[in-house]
């Protein structure tokens, strides 16, 4: 008991260095708890000892240190990913999501995809929801990077698989993630000049996801141009008029802009082949 007692106690003390932006006396202080309790045998040290590693690695976000920050989630995924305990699992989620935007940072995103990848392989069949939250943003990324990479159907079976995981969930964030799906998916599907399934999917949006405003009104924008580009003029008003008339007196910008460019879609005489 006198060793957790003292372990606590060093970790408080290098916590209140970090809020008070002492950050190399904090790194110092959580050199020396690593120093002291790395080998331990006590279980309910090791059980906590990926906090040290992983308080210790956003010092260096916060100096923006990223090699150094990249090197510390490196070590604590090598040494504790195969002892997790479920008082740990929402660290070892933050870690590798932490170290794929560490990747993006030093090199570019399509090298955070393994990362991402692996976090999935490890985590999906978690319960944790907190834990759910990181899964489904990285199989959000996971699809966002491979549609930006030009690998449009590996892309599009990503968004299926962030669509199919959690369209039944109860939880307003998943069913974002699932809107915002829909939509890229219908973006990739209309690059591939697969017009029906795009409109079948901002359908979906349109008709199933009323809450997520912004996602409705990309998904009625994205609907017009691809009954543009199918040159469907009167159902291309008709979408373009119904997305005025739901939107036209919000007061948000990013709205507004839609409206604006739903309205000039309408009125011109070559279509614009645009999406958000």
């Amino acid at each position: 008991m006198e060793n957790i007692d003292s372990f606590y106690t060093l970790m408080g003390e290098a916590s209140s260095l970090t809020k008070e932006a002492k950050y190399d006396e904090a790194l110092s202080s959580y050199d020396n708890i690593l120093e002291k309790y790395l080998d331990t045998k006590d279980e309910s040290i090791i059980e906590y000892l990926p906090y040290t590693f992983y308080n210790k690695a956003l010092i260096y976000a916060h100096k923006k240190e990223y090699e150094k920050e990249l090197e510390v989630y490196n070590e604590l995924l090598s040494r504790f990913i195969s002892n997790i305990s479920q008082n740990s699992e929402i660290i070892f989620a933050k870690a590798y999501m932490n170290k794929a935007i560490c990747i993006q940072e030093l090199k570019d995103e399509k090298e955070s995809l393994a990362v991402y990848k692996e976090f999935v392989q490890n985590f999906e069949n978690c319960l944790d929801e907190k834990v759910l939250e990181d899964i489904v943003q990285a199989k959000y990324n996971i699809a966002y990077i491979l549609g930006n990479n030009e690998q449009i159907e590996e892309s599009i079976k990503a968004y299926d698989d962030v669509i199919e995981s959690f369209q039944t969930s109860k939880e307003k964030h998943f069913l974002e993630f699932v809107a915002k799906s829909l939509v890229n998916k219908a973006n990739k599907n209309k690059e591939l000049y697969e017009y029906e399934k795009a409109i079948e999917s901002l359908d979906k949006v349109i008709n199933e996801f009323s809450i997520f405003e912004k996602q409705v009104a990309i998904a009625y924008h994205n609907k017009a141009t691809v009954l543009a580009e199918l040159q469907n003029e009167k159902e291309m008003k008709k979408v373009c008029d119904e997305l005025i008339q739901k939107f036209g007196n919000v007061h948000d910008e990013f709205i507004m802009n839609i409206v604006s460019s739903a309205e000039v879609l309408k009125d011109k005489d070559t279509f614009n082949k645009n999406c958000f």
